[in-house]
């Protein structure tokens, strides 16, 4: 891939163009970067720039023989090594290497799940064991086929065993001369810290949402430019995910999300179930799309209820149900509509049930929908002097710095309306005298801890 079809990241792609024109290449680089910034793209033209015999200023030449190769990632001088289900039979990349290759020429942007469901077999969790990097050091242990540089490309070493990370970090210690490592991931650290000590970061920050709409347009011509500046803000830099967006149509899941949402606090829960059939059929990737969708737009309420509106990405019929929606919201229930998605969405992950699951779901939307915004723990005798600010407090939702606070201030004044009570019990002790012992029948007063209060016993 060459670095002009890449999306956005000009001022990097300069970088690295301009470090190999200058002579300094890294023996081992790691490309680190969130999901759909352009990691893998970025390493595959950096590759094939090292590897051009025809070098551009700006770009590699894209005619000479081995650009050619590398733009079907089949250079000899080109490795591969990334995950795969390992098993008795399949221990190594090669054996998967034309799969990767069809997957990633179809999307550049290849992750995991995209690759998972790519290949196929009974074990479902991708690794990366001892004998890929027993095949790495083999591979690189040969002498270049053209004479010039080799490259070793990594995707993902964040999925590698610990052995196969220990043998990876010994070739590391000892290059080959004219052997480039090309470290691609998202998450270092799952990584040793020895090798990202042995290795130089190349950060792949997210995408802006204006490069977004614009790879959107090119992508999906008859996309209307309100959806894909709608699209470009919603996916946070995630190309990927503003592709997935775009193909599963977001008024479907938008109008899905909001009528489930108005059936689970109206309490009708035959509609909830009839969602639930639904939502069983949708597909597991456009079920955590919707899950992913939700998360989305339950963050845009929360924004507008902490009532910093310049801060909403939400444009349409979606700003309309953020600015309604947020009302309902408080410090109470704020942060438990958002876990449950995530406890949903992490258990689709894990292939749950999806028709038990969003049924639970829908339960636990209206229990949270029912949230009362504040119980009042302390006597209606009590005239606390913090009690009349408090509850002004909780009846504007809480303070404005959000859940944390608004609990925070629940047990401080607990502590202030006890602390009087505690004061009281004290004076009347003693001016009745001595606690009365066990022996005669009498009770120590409890603290709220549990622990005996009232001073010490005197035993007789």
């Amino acid at each position: 891939m060459q670095f002009s079809h890449i999306v956005g990241h000009a001022p990097l792609k300069a970088k690295l163009i301009g470090n190999i024109r200058e002579g300094r290449v890294p023996h081992a680089q790691f490309f680190l970067g969130p999901r759909g910034s352009g990691t893998l793209p970025l390493a595959l033209g950096y590759a094939r720039y090292l590897l051009c015999t025809d070098k551009g200023a700006a770009d590699s030449c894209g005619q000479c023989s081995s650009c050619q190769m590398v733009a079907k990632l089949a250079h000899a001088d080109l490795h591969l090594a990334f995950p795969i289900f390992l098993s008795e039979k399949a221990k190594t990349c090669d054996l998967f290497i034309t799969e990767w290759r069809e997957a990633v020429l179809k999307e550049p942007y290849l992750d995991d799940e995209i690759w998972r469901a790519k290949l196929e077999g009974e074990n479902k969790q991708l690794r990366m064991g001892v004998d890929i990097a027993a095949e790495i050091s083999k591979k690189l242990s040969l002498k270049s086929y053209q004479g010039g540089w080799k490259v070793m490309l990594v995707w993902l070493p964040e999925l590698m065993d610990p052995a196969a990370a220990n043998k990876l970090l010994k070739i590391l210690e000892e290059p080959e001369p004219m052997t480039a490592f090309l470290l691609v991931g998202h998450a270092n650290e799952r990584i040793l810290p020895t090798i990202l000590s042995r290795t130089q970061l190349v950060k792949v920050p997210a995408l802006d949402p204006g490069e977004v709409a614009e790879a959107l347009r090119e992508r999906y011509p008859d996309l209307i430019p309100e959806d894909t500046r709608a699209i470009g803000a919603r996916s946070e830099g995630d190309l990927l995910e503003a592709f997935a967006m775009a193909e599963k149509s977001e008024e479907e899941l938008f109008v899905f999300f909001r009528d489930w949402l108005r059936a689970c606090y109206a309490n009708k829960m035959p509609e909830a179930v009839e969602f639930g059939e639904y939502f069983s059929k949708m597909g597991r990737e456009k079920q955590k799309a919707f899950m992913r969708y939700a998360l989305y737009l339950i963050r845009q309420c929360v924004l507008n209820w902490q009532d910093v509106p310049q801060l909403v990405r939400a444009y349409g019929e979606e700003l309309e149900f953020v600015e309604k929606f947020s009302k309902l919201l408080n410090a109470q229930n704020v942060g438990g509509i958002r876990e449950e998605l995530e406890v949903a969405h992490g258990h689709l992950e894990r292939n749950a049930n999806p028709k038990v699951l969003f049924l639970d779901l829908s339960y636990r939307a209206h229990a949270q929908g029912h949230h009362r915004q504040h119980r009042d723990r302390r006597p209606r005798g009590d005239h606390d002097p913090a009690s009349g600010a408090y509850d002004r407090r909780a009846q504007q939702g809480g303070p404005p710095c959000g859940a944390a606070c608004h609990v925070l201030l629940h047990e401080i004044e607990d502590q202030r309306w006890l602390l009087p009570h505690l004061h009281r019990e004290s004076d009347q002790g003693q001016r009745q005298g001595p606690a009365p012992d066990a022996e005669a029948g009498g009770q120590l007063p409890h603290r709220r801890d549990g622990r005996d209060g009232g001073g010490q016993h005197h035993g007789s």
